[in-house]
């Protein structure tokens, strides 16, 4: 009953319900996540730095949890930020509990592309031009090249409202916009932690032998490689089977 690893994350909004519920889809049944929300408000400036206050308090509650990884969730809060000051937080927090790693989960989405030899990115998500330009411009920052994008806009308080089947269903309709919108693309970033997406993965792989990739998905896959676990089930996507042998072929493309 004791858990053997925990993965420390800092929640943006303030219900998590999908995170958790594909943390222990995914993950060793030996494994925790011990969660911390900041109660992100609205996917604006203003909205991001009330959240960041309380960004410190989070990180010191999960260090001296003693969890094994500490990960910001939500791709918002660093779209907002901007990299260089997302990776001045990482300095700070190697600097507050140095034996505890930590990222956010776009750096871990990044990292991903990059292992998986992706720089063309196509984007999906749930939240508003704006928004999605504003990721754009961080992939950029990070030394990939974003491409185009497909989006459904959304309020904060409507991401938390959706329903798990209409997550599931918006998450495949706007991954297979994207994809054919952006013929080009090397990989797929299906964005945002609230809502049903990891389903979508295995899906939109088959369908376009591209990797996919979901926050969600990046910070479980970075976890379990750090500790050196990997899924009991194949099946999670690209990169999370990278942590066994892949099976499946990418599709070469111009």
């Amino acid at each position: 009953m004791v858990p053997t690893g925990q993965l420390g994350y800092i929640l943006a909004p303030r219900i998590g319900d999908a995170v958790q519920h594909q943390f222990y889809l995914t993950c060793p049944p030996d494994l925790m996540l011990v969660m911390y929300p900041l109660n992100l408000g609205a996917f604006t400036e203003a909205g991001v730095e009330a959240a960041l206050e309380s960004f410190w308090p989070a990180f010191d509650f999960l260090a001296s949890r003693k969890v094994d990884r500490i990960v910001h969730g939500g791709i918002p809060v660093p779209a907002f930020a901007g990299r260089k000051r997302v990776l001045g937080f990482l300095e700070e927090a190697a600097r507050r509990a140095p034996g505890i790693p930590s990222s956010f989960d776009f750096e871990e989405c990044i990292e991903g592309f990059n292992l998986l030899g992706c720089r063309k990115i196509a984007m999906a998500g749930k939240w508003d031009d704006a928004l999605m330009g504003r990721v754009a411009a961080y992939l950029r920052d990070a030394g990939l090249e974003p491409l185009g994008w497909a989006s459904q806009a959304h309020t904060t308080q409507q991401v938390l409202e959706v329903r798990p089947q209409d997550g599931v269903d918006m998450a495949l309709a706007l991954g297979r916009r994207a994809f054919e919108d952006n013929p080009g693309a090397d990989g797929l970033l299906l964005a945002g932690g609230a809502w049903l997406s990891n389903v979508a993965i295995p899906v939109l792989e088959e369908e376009f032998r591209r990797p996919v990739i979901t926050n969600p998905a990046a910070s479980y896959w970075a976890f379990m490689r750090q500790i050196g676990r990997c899924s009991p089930r194949r099946g999670h996507g690209m990169l999370i089977d990278n942590l066994a042998p892949l099976r499946m072929e990418v599709k070469p493309h111009d």
